[in-house]
């Protein structure tokens, strides 16, 4: 009697769907048919492609949830924005009274952003990206590697590729995972994109929470609100977890010395 080893049931979102990946389809046979280069954005909104092993624990996000976020997170944003107003208008404008008001803005700043990952959670809108801006000449290679990656469980959640909408210069990809608050998962994530080579040393890359996007949060908004965009660098995330990573050794050494002395000082005592 021979057994079997379980098998994983794939399951893939975009089933059916004429702008996403489908299941039996090689990375190669899904560029091809729908290649970044040429695929038309009056067709497609995005080109997209989902890890078939990546189903979530029951929790997808709901349409009518994620309406409810962004009507809550802009109404978040607009009070923010008056209280911000507020802080500015009591300053006199004496340079003795510019600190309070740098640290209150700054308190606002912290609050608002809270609030903002409160209702995310609250309503499920917890996925993120990396984002990769790669020219014209290398956006098919880059994109045919993230789908190869995706659909094999190495990269996160999903990807998706801006179609052609005529312009010239850089695309958009966007590489997901699944909670922009698993700091842990978005490193393996970047770890990953730097190991294939699509990340690397020049130019970084940033992260950004879909509860920002989905609420107009942009590089040209966010500093109205005191926020940042982004939430994580590329060359930051990869530095400290360096840096990290060098420490960890020394930080046991330290402990393994600590151990070393009192055991030292329990026999020189007990010889005294």
């Amino acid at each position: 009697m021979t057994s079997s080893a379980p098998t994983t049931a794939l399951f893939n979102p975009g089933e059916g769907r004429m702008d996403s990946w489908q299941l039996g389809e090689s990375a190669d046979e899904f560029v091809k048919r729908l290649p970044p280069l040429t695929a038309s954005g009056q067709v497609y909104d995005w080109i997209w492609v989902y890890n078939p092993y990546a189903r979530s624990n029951g929790k997808t996000r709901s349409p009518v949830l994620t309406a409810e976020y962004e009507v809550r997170g802009r109404q978040l944003l607009a009070e923010s924005l008056q209280k911000r107003k507020d802080i500015q208008a009591k300053d006199p404008g004496k340079a003795k009274g510019k600190g309070t008001t740098t640290q209150q803005l700054n308190d606002e700043a912290k609050l608002l952003q809270q609030r903002i990952t409160d209702l995310a959670v609250e309503t499920n809108v917890l996925s993120g990206k990396w984002m990769l801006f790669p020219g014209l000449d290398d956006v098919s290679r880059i994109w045919r590697l993230i789908v190869d990656a995706v659909i094999n469980n190495r990269l996160g959640s999903s990807a998706k590729v801006a179609p052609d909408n005529g312009e010239d210069g850089e695309r958009l990809i966007c590489v997901y995972t699944k909670d922009f608050r698993d700091k842990e998962d978005i490193l393996r994530v970047l770890q990953e994109l730097v190991s294939m080579g699509v990340v690397g040393s020049g130019r970084p890359i940033h992260y950004k929470s879909d509860s920002y996007t989905l609420i107009g949060v942009y590089r040209q908004t966010a500093d109205d609100y005191g926020l940042r965009a982004s939430l994580h660098s590329s060359h930051k995330m990869l530095s400290e977890a360096k840096l990290a990573k060098t420490a960890a050794p020394q930080r046991k050494q330290s402990t393994l010395d600590g151990y070393a002395k009192a055991r030292d000082s329990i026999n020189w005592r007990r010889q005294s």
